[in-house]
Order: structure tokens, then sequence, then C-alpha cells
């Protein structure tokens, strides 16, 4: 049998260098596209664009959020049979983060803003009219699970906080920003890149915070983290 102890902060320590140098080589690129305007290296633009669909920043943000979808589901299985678990609360959280792992790689939320132009203006900071239902979603997931949150450990529910906080600030507050910035100045513009950006960059740390949080509260839980690797008893 093989034991790996998972130790949270060298994962999240991963992780943000990862969050790092897809945000460095997202800047840098794009920083030769407007001060040398036929950079060479624009090629490579759309391949770490943070803004763009179906690239590598894409696949990692994808992976990563279902990856917190699949530890919420470990921490509802730990929790189904204790009294007191809480475990529809942490399996709701689970398929939450499933359908935002889904969306972040098939783009859902972008069609819904197709759907939606078809009947609202979009402009201004609802030129991405995705932000009204999704804004609307979160305030009713925010009513319904403070009680919750408010009921975990201090350090748990404060690093939940944390995490929830740069992940709608990116993802509802400067999207708005950069929504007025694409409708004023368009898509190929500093403003509108610089403030996509910010967003991509808060949504990412957001989540490494989480997964750091997911990984200590399931310690806390379990008393460690050990993956235990053995052969199939046929195996042996």
């Amino acid at each position: 049998m093989t034991e790996l102890k998972i130790d949270p902060k060298q994962v999240a320590f991963v992780l943000l260098w990862i969050v790092m140098v897809l945000s460095l080589l997202n800047g840098f690129l794009l920083g030769l596209h407007f001060y040398l305007g036929n950079s060479p290296l624009d090629g490579l633009v759309d391949y770490f664009d943070l803004d763009v669909e179906g690239n590598v920043p894409t696949l990692y943000s994808a992976v990563i959020t279902l990856a917190c979808s699949a530890l919420l589901a470990l921490i509802t299985r730990v929790n189904w049979n204790r009294p007191g678990g809480k475990r529809y609360h942490w399996l709701g959280l689970s398929v939450i983060f499933l359908f935002l792992g889904i969306d972040e790689g098939a783009a859902i939320h972008e069609e819904l803003s197709d759907f939606l132009e078809q009947y609202m203006a979009a402009k201004g900071p609802l030129f991405f009219l995705w932000v009204i239902p999704y804004g609307i979603a979160t305030a009713v997931l925010a009513f319904v699970y403070f009680k919750f949150v408010w009921g975990l450990s201090k350090m748990t529910r404060l690093r939940f906080i944390a995490a929830g906080l740069l992940f709608l600030g990116g993802a509802l507050g400067v999207e708005m920003l950069s929504a007025i910035a694409a409708d004023r100045y368009g898509y190929d513009s500093v403003s509108y890149t610089s403030l996509y950006s910010i967003e991509e960059l808060l949504e990412m740390l957001g989540i490494v915070l989480f997964i750091y949080a997911l990984l200590l509260h399931l310690a806390e839980e379990t008393g460690g983290l050990v993956l235990r690797l053995s052969p199939r008893e046929h195996d042996r």
C-alpha cells in the first residue's frame, strides 16, 4: 500500500504559481499586442488570453472548479451519516460548483447573454446580460446558505467568506466595470483587457483560497488528508 499525505498549503502554493504564470503570460502577450501592434507573438495571445474560451486558462479554470465540486462531494460523503452534518448543504454546493465548472468550459453564461439580448438592451454595466440572472441566483444562495456558513468553525467561515468575496468581486463586480469598458471602447481596448484580466485573476485566486479552505476543513473532519493506493486483491 502506498500512502500520499496531502498538504493543503503545498496544494495552494502550486495552484497560486499556476495562476500567477497564467496571469503573467496573459499580461505579457496583451502588452506586446498593444505596444507593438502586430507582435510576432500575436498568434499565442488566443492560447493564453484570460477572456478567450477554449484555451489554456479556460481549461485550468474548468478543471479547478470541478475539483472544488469533487472536494465538496467528498465532504458530503464524510458528513452523510453525521447528526447535524448539513449533508444537503454540502451536496448543494457540490452541485453548484459542478455547474460552474461545466459553465466555465461550455460558456453557458455567454449563451444566456445572447438569449437575453433578444429582450433587453445590453449596455453599460449590463453590457453582459448574464450578470442579471447570475446576480439574482447569488443573492438567493447567499440567503439560503447564510446560516450554514455562520455555523462553520471561525477560520473556515472566514476563509469561505474571503474566497467568496474574491470570486464574486471579480465575477460580478469587476465584470460590470469591464462591461462598461467594452461598451464604450470595444473589446480590443486597453481598458477592457486590463479590467477582464483583473476580473479573471480575482476569480482564480478565489477558487485557490476556496480549495485551501476545503482541504483544511476536510483535514479537520477526518484527522488528516492521506491518499492510500493499494492493489486489488486479484492483482496481488
